[in-house]
């Protein structure tokens, strides 16, 4: 499901957690699960196309003053495929960040 840059600025104090999710060639996309639901909400513009972002910081900036609480990068590498290896399902690897408010990048 989405949840436009909009509607996200309009829940402070709401949302449970930020996730960054990191693709190759510098690109990253942004998630966030509010507090009244289950689900990781994919961040979009006004026309419902989701954002993509070029830096971790890029993606952070566009929360701040939202109050949140809980970063987090998320990367799932696909480099066993690349180098013939099963892909099988491996865990992504997820790192804390510093939450919007508190990076002063």
């Amino acid at each position: 499901m989405k949840i436009s840059l909009e509607e996200v600025k309009k829940q402070i104090g709401q949302i449970e957690q930020l996730v960054v999710r990191a693709f190759e060639s510098s690109m990253y996309l942004v998630q966030v699960k509010l507090k009244k639901g289950e689900e990781l909400l994919n961040v979009c513009d006004d026309k419902g196309t989701i954002m993509r972002f070029n830096s971790q910081l890029d993606a952070k900036f566009q929360f701040k003053g939202l109050g949140i609480t809980d970063t987090v990068l998320v990367h799932e590498s696909p480099y066993n495929e690349m180098i013939g290896m099963p892909g099988g399902k491996m865990e992504p690897l997820q790192v804390k960040l510093a939450n919007p408010d508190d990076d002063y990048s």
